[in-house]
């Protein structure tokens, strides 16, 4: 019997329990990628791409070092895998389920014009660990607070030690007289190298997990908040992509702590990050809309603003608000943003410039090389306050203070925004424009926070009484 897979968000040939199941059932395989166009958008030198190339080719390595040929085709996939399937005689497509609504729409697609061939489809929950239907309510329903969500995911692992990571089956051997494709992928790697960017892979994936389970995660619930320095996994994009899988990233880390108990506290943390991303999962599978529409529906009346030129500024990090500017500059140079400096920049976004949360969610999800649209909904959703377990509108972050907290001495500022290495003074690098001698080529604030606040106060109050009518 043979079978093809499907890889998509599943980049590893590790506890893969997609690629396990196959083999169950076939002797023989192929693995395929298929490059939509649809997918890769106006850019397709994005970070997340670029990323998803390295990804890619190192995958190809992997199975060629496997003796298994990787076929990586152009097109549109309910067209080209029949064509594949035609072409090789298999029985059987596999691949991991996906939650996104074009996603889902996408599969349909492609399981209506497969199994009109008379192919068998083998498709399994393996971008979470817990899907939306298994993590419920004592009645059934679905969770939208966190709190209970997390509290009945820990229960639920407990009791299920089958959701641990395990190694994974392949199938026997490759379909013979196939050769490896590329399709369009050497001529994006050309320009794919980035230093800036992580190196992709699983590789790179487990040598980041290990490194993280051997030191700084013992500092997590303290370091995580600091963007000046290295506290986090940065697993989020290898986790984008399935370059590692999220039961290895808790199994793991739970040895980790069994082992030392001394990282307990900061292996626990962490771990409740990654519920974290399978809560947001869950609420997106459950409720699609919530991509485009807000969650609570109480804020649909509110009034944005439409402020182009104060949009651009956020955009660019030149808000005169340095930690804001931070952010934003690392995002544009990095592909990436501290978890603690997102925050902050989406509520000064929604709060202090009252645009709407869409914008700056599309914004970051072009941007960001972790950009997953479950985690990037919520955490945006849960800034601008119309999400679940949001926060409160009224509250709402003080850029300045947040950064003299979370960055005192202005390394994280200094680091991304050139014009105010010269600020030496911390009491300045936060609010340089009370200093005797603000830098004269850094702008002043675009809004005053205190006026701001007071604004986005009302707006929100007003939205909530409308919606009372």
């Amino acid at each position: 019997m043979r079978g093809l897979h499907w890889f998509r968000n599943d980049l590893r040939l590790r506890d893969n329990s997609v690629l396990s199941a196959l083999a169950d059932r076939v002797d023989e395989w192929l693995p395929v990628f298929v490059i939509d166009p649809g997918f890769l958008g106006p850019d397709p030198m994005r970070p997340r791409e670029r990323f998803l190339f390295d990804c890619l080719e190192r995958l190809r390595v992997d199975l060629e070092g496997r003796g298994v040929p990787f076929l990586i085709v152009d097109g549109r996939p309910e067209e080209q895998l029949p064509k594949l399937l035609r072409e090789t005689g298999a029985a059987w497509l596999s691949y991991a389920e996906a939650t996104t609504p074009q996603a889902r729409r996408r599969d349909r697609k492609v399981r209506d014009a497969v199994e009109a061939l008379g192919v068998e489809v083998l498709s399994l929950r393996d971008h979470t660990i817990f899907g939306p239907e298994e993590i419920r309510t004592k009645t059934g329903g679905a969770y939208s607070v966190y709190t209970p969500y997390r509290n009945r995911w820990w229960a639920e692992w407990a009791s299920a030690p089958r959701h641990a990571a395990q190694r994974t089956r392949l199938p026997k051997r490759p379909i013979a007289g196939v050769e490896a494709r590329s399709g369009s992928l050497p001529d994006r790697l050309e320009v794919a190298s980035d230093a800036l960017l992580p190196t992709g892979g699983e590789r790179a994936a487990v040598r980041r997990l290990r490194s993280f389970l051997d030191g700084p995660v013992g500092r997590y619930a303290t370091d995580r908040d600091l963007p000046a320095i290295d506290g986090t996994s940065k697993l989020s994009p290898y986790l984008r992509f399935g370059a590692i899988s999220a039961r290895r990233c808790v199994s793991e880390g739970l040895a980790a702590a069994e082992a030392e108990p001394a990282l307990g506290e900061g292996v626990r943390k962490w771990l409740d990050e990654i519920v974290w991303r399978e809560f947001y999962d869950a609420v997106l599978s459950e409720r699609p809309s919530v991509l485009t529409s807000n969650y609570r529906s109480e804020y649909d009346a509110l009034e944005w603003n439409e402020d182009p030129a104060r949009f651009e500024a956020w955009c660019q990090g030149r808000t005169g608000f340095p930690f804001v500017d931070a952010g934003m500059r690392q995002l544009l140079e990095t592909g990436w943003m501290h978890n603690r400096v997102r925050m902050v920049v989406a509520s000064f976004l929604t709060k202090d410039l009252l645009i709407d949360w869409r914008q700056g969610a599309r914004f970051f999800y072009e941007k960001l090389v972790d950009g997953d649209p479950a985690s990037n909904n919520g955490g945006w959703q849960w800034a601008a306050s119309t999400g679940t377990d949001a926060q409160p509108y009224f509250r709402i972050f003080n850029p300045v203070s947040q950064g003299e907290r979370w960055d005192p001495e202005g390394e994280y500022v200094r680091r991304f925004v050139p014009e105010l290495r010269g600020v030496r003074n911390p009491k300045w690098i936060q609010a340089p424009w009370r200093s005797d001698e603000p830098p004269v080529d850094y702008p002043a604030p675009i809004v005053d926070h205190a006026s701001r606040r007071e604004a986005a106060l009302a707006a929100f109050k007003s939205a909530r009484a409308k919606s009372n009518l």
